[in-house]
């Protein structure tokens, strides 16, 4: 063989071991390789802005954004307006922009309405207008200029979902997209009302609503994870399903509802400001509400060993009543109203007549045994009791319709538990628009509220016993007349006074205040069909969202409409308990069993 036949098979061998050596590594390290080239820096740069200033300038770009919602169904969204001496005015500019590098800047504030076309965009809930915050967003639209905004989705959800931080839309795009957004205060609160809006404005403006997709399209890479080799984007109609229980769904209220007063930095003192503050305030609410939430988290009640006991309690005759739990088996032999009878399964003979028996497929579900794991999605080793039928509006209903509820308490791991929880407050709010029962931190949800008056004279009796004497005296004089215009029938600042006053209790009553829970009941008792259409409506919505596929056999949304009717059937429920239930119809049936 010659020596350049013995170089050429060295090399190829050389080749070849490299190659080898090439694919061992992109192998082995492809998830690290990935996520350099998934952070790749997102180029800004390429983005084409719009700004409209007039109805007859918007015509062409809405088209253009239309066609381009035909292939990618998403924009990002976000609005800009100022605050003029407290007060905060209409929305100035409306920023929407397409996967295509495309950004519209509605001047709203020259424009003096919305258009048609955009008005339908806006409104075409099939498009998701997607954002940190976007439903703070949408409503200052709603309350300014009359449209609604469909289909609105916060992306901290998606990033909870793909299992990273619930950040800011700043530290999203640092984090997912490896761009720095520019978010200094004093570009934030410029004039966005100005005759002409510089290039600082328009980028700023801009890159917000661009990022805004352009992160949606970077986790739904990590929701929807492929093999290295496979560099296809993931199909929108296959996500969709994943993040309808999260549209319209304000994510403070999903992820911090129930965790106390929302608090407050104060107002601004500039006198011209933008949201910038607002969303300034609204994230040192949130630092200050981190740890409840997470002592909240610790506190859920994951269980891991076996919920169901599965065991059996027969009627005197031997007739299989239902399955119950260990500790309610040991209760009946305890209480010698029945027998053991088996130990597999433990079983217990009961030696009185029982009320009744089991009848039809309510009868069935009770007997059924029932499995120790999610219904969602399966899982084992985990699981927290979720009340399908959540507990501030059962608690209000009659006694014959909260007994025999563990129908509706069903097995969650507890991430499907913490997803279900999050997509009922969009049934909640639905609730409280169609009730006029406040819900979250609107007006009438808090018992008490702070009266001003009595909170000034507080603040005033604590500053003039504290730092007094480091106060100029026009300040002093001014907190003094504040006390005395409160306590009419004093003339003399004294150091009790400013005791009293320092301890005023500035908490009075809430003429306005509406429990959520009761007030949605009592609707429903009386003008929505009964108690029965309340619970189908939660059933149904928990069918949707979370798309159980392992549920108890025989559950049913009509599961306790059917059971009151077995009783009525037999003579165990009152006429009135009927008719709160929605089921006046039943009667009749009654006193037939009855004659």
């Amino acid at each position: 063989m010659s020596n350049q036949t013995v170089n050429t098979n060295t090399k190829r061998w050389a080749l070849l071991a490299a190659s080898l050596g090439l694919a061992y590594v992109l192998v082995r390290h492809r998830q690290s390789i990935w996520g350099v080239l998934g952070r790749s820096p997102f180029q800004l740069q390429h983005k084409r802005i719009e700004v409209i200033s007039s109805v007859n300038e918007s015509q062409r770009i809405l088209n253009e954004l239309k066609s381009h919602c035909e292939s990618f169904k998403v924009i990002g969204f976000d609005c800009e307006w100022i605050t003029v001496g407290g007060t905060r005015r209409p929305v100035a500019l409306l920023q929407l922009s397409s996967h295509k590098g495309l950004c519209a800047l509605f001047r709203l504030c020259c424009m003096k309405q919305i258009p048609k076309d955009l008005r339908e965009l806006l409104e075409d809930d099939a498009v998701l207008k997607v954002g940190v915050a976007p439903q703070d967003d949408a409503m200052k639209l709603s309350h300014d200029y009359g449209v609604g905004v469909a289909s609105t989705f916060d992306l901290r959800y998606m990033a909870v979902m793909a299992g990273h931080q619930a950040e800011g839309l700043g530290k999203l795009s640092q984090t997912h997209l490896n761009t720095a957004l520019d978010k200094n205060w004093r570009l934030a609160c410029s004039n966005w009302e100005a005759p002409q809006l510089d290039s600082a404005q328009l980028n700023y403006a801009a890159n917000d609503a661009l990022a805004a997709v352009a992160i949606f399209q970077k986790l739904s890479k990590d929701l929807e994870p492929r093999t290295f080799w496979d560099w296809r984007a993931p199909k929108f109609e296959q996500l969709r399903p994943k993040l309808e229980p999260f549209l319209d769904v304000d994510f403070t209220k999903g992820f911090v509802s129930g965790l106390g007063k929302t608090l407050s930095t104060g107002t601004p003192t500039h006198p011209l400001t933008s949201k910038s503050k607002h969303k300034r305030n609204k994230k040192h609410q949130q630092s200050q509400q981190q740890q409840p939430q997470q002592q909240q988290i610790r506190n859920l009640g994951t269980q891991s060993k076996a919920f169901y006991d599965n065991c059996v309690l027969e009627a005197p005759d031997g007739e299989l009543l239902c399955t119950i739990d260990r500790r309610k088996a040991s209760w009946y032999l305890n209480q010698n109203l029945g027998t053991q009878v088996s130990e597999q399964p433990f079983t217990v003979r009961l030696n009185f007549e029982p009320a009744g028996r089991a009848v039809g497929d309510v009868g069935r579900y009770y007997q059924t045994p029932k499995e120790n794991q999610c219904v969602v999605c399966g899982r084992r080793d985990a699981y927290i009791r979720k009340n399908v039928v959540p507990r501030e509006y059962r608690k209000h209903f009659p006694v014959v319709m909260k007994s025999h509820t563990s129908h509706d308490i069903l097995l969650l791991c507890p991430s499907c538990h913490q997803l279900s929880n999050i997509s009922d407050n969009k049934i909640r709010n639905k609730l409280a628009m169609t009730c006029e029962a406040p819900f979250g931190h609107g007006e009438g949800v808090s018992k008490y509220h702070d009266d001003q008056q009595l909170r000034n004279v507080k603040l005033a009796g604590k500053a003039l016993l504290m730092q007094s004497d480091r106060m100029p005296s026009q300040k002093v004089a001014q907190l003094q007349k504040t006390i005395l215009d409160y306590y009419t029938d004093v003339t003399e600042i004294t150091p009790e006074l400013l005791q009293k006053a320092a301890k005023l209790d500035c908490r009075v009553a809430n003429e306005d205040y509406c429990q959520h829970g009761k007030k949605v009941v009592q609707v429903y008792r009386d003008k929505l069909g009964g108690l029965v259409e309340l619970e189908r409506l939660w059933r149904e919505h928990f069918l949707h969202t979370m798309q159980p596929k392992f549920l108890p056999k025989l559950w049913n949304v009509n599961h306790n409409a059917n059971r009151l009717e077995v009783r009525a059937s037999e003579g165990r429920i009152d006429n009135e308990d009927l008719v709160v239930a929605g089921l006046e119809s039943v009667i009749s049936v009654k006193n037939i069993a009855r004659s």
